[in-house]
């Protein structure tokens, strides 16, 4: 799988982006652009093939296209498919493309020297992958979409939120190089699962003693360890979680405050609006109204 690693000293150059959503048994054109594309999915499967290589986009998972290589559809997708989208463009002399080995040399030589430690001036990302947190890609796909559609005074504005979209997904991609060695201890393996279930349980009204039940752990270990690891108790993650979920639900659907509350757990509506206040110091109605603007198609 390749790797591509581009300088961002200053901004990656945007050029359209947008929500798609079929409607009707859909299946990709064939097509060769000369710009980089990325695709988020957001809901069923888009079957996409670049030369040889062949990608199941499931909703979570992130794909690179590169420019001047053709691409297309390898077999049609459910009406339902859904996915954001984004072009963009960046020079040669700022880019490189690496392979897995590569790509893992030049990570540890940045996380396990101080000095370098937190200055990486370029994005790194895979061919394909899907980030722990992606809610957080979506809500940057979202305001993306919104800065594009809103026609803000300077194109400026779209190339800084793409960077920040991009170093978004850079982050996620090397988590697993946070160890001191560049992998993951048995610890942070169990960890990171414990991460991922919530993560797939958002929308139930979980708590700790749930997950300790469902990785057999104590719940008074499983919290300390979860302080240690995350730097937050396990209930303030998980309201985290339902708050990143419930900003994607505000600013993708027409669902009511108290529809959004409901699907994510919350039996209480005026309390969900009290934690989101909380992690986002405005309430949904205030955060829906702020990014509302988007481009669809279905072609």
């Amino acid at each position: 799988m390749y790797y591509w690693k581009a300088a961002i000293e200053k901004p990656i150059e945007f050029i359209s982006a947008g929500h798609f959503t079929a409607g009707y048994p859909w299946i990709h054109g064939k097509r060769s652009m000369n710009s980089f594309e990325i695709i988020l999915g957001l809901r069923d499967t888009a079957y996409i093939q670049q030369e040889d290589d062949k990608f199941e986009v499931t909703p979570g998972s992130v794909l690179l296209l590169l420019p001047e290589q053709t691409h297309w559809g390898y077999a049609y997708s459910d009406p339902q498919v859904s996915f954001y989208w984004l072009h963009f463009q960046c020079s040669e002399q700022n880019m490189e493309f690496m392979d897995e080995k590569q790509a893992e040399a030049e990570l540890a030589r940045y996380k396990h020297n101080p000095y370098l430690d937190g200055a990486m001036p370029f994005v790194l990302l895979p061919a394909f992958f899907k980030p722990h947190e992606v809610d957080k890609a979506g809500i940057l796909f979202r305001q993306l979409l919104h800065i594009v559609e809103s026609r803000y005074y300077t194109r400026q504005g779209a190339d800084y939120m793409l960077t920040s979209l991009l170093i978004e997904l850079s982050q996620q991609s090397m988590a697993a190089y946070a160890s001191p060695q560049g992998e993951m201890t048995s610890k942070h393996q169990r960890m990171m699962n414990v991460l991922e279930w919530i993560r797939i349980h958002a929308v139930e009204p979980i708590s700790v003693d749930d997950a300790a039940r469902e990785f057999n752990y104590n719940p008074d270990y499983l919290s300390r360890l979860f302080k240690k690891e995350m730097g937050m108790n396990m209930q303030e993650y998980i309201q985290k979680v339902k708050v990143d979920r419930a900003k994607d639900e505000l600013g993708r659907t027409d669902l009511t405050i108290k529809e959004i509350a409901q699907r994510l757990g919350f039996d209480d509506e005026k309390y969900f609006m009290k934690v989101f206040r909380k992690h986002q110091q405005m309430t949904p109605t205030e955060f829906r109204r702020a990014f509302y603007r988007t481009h669809l198609n279905n072609k």
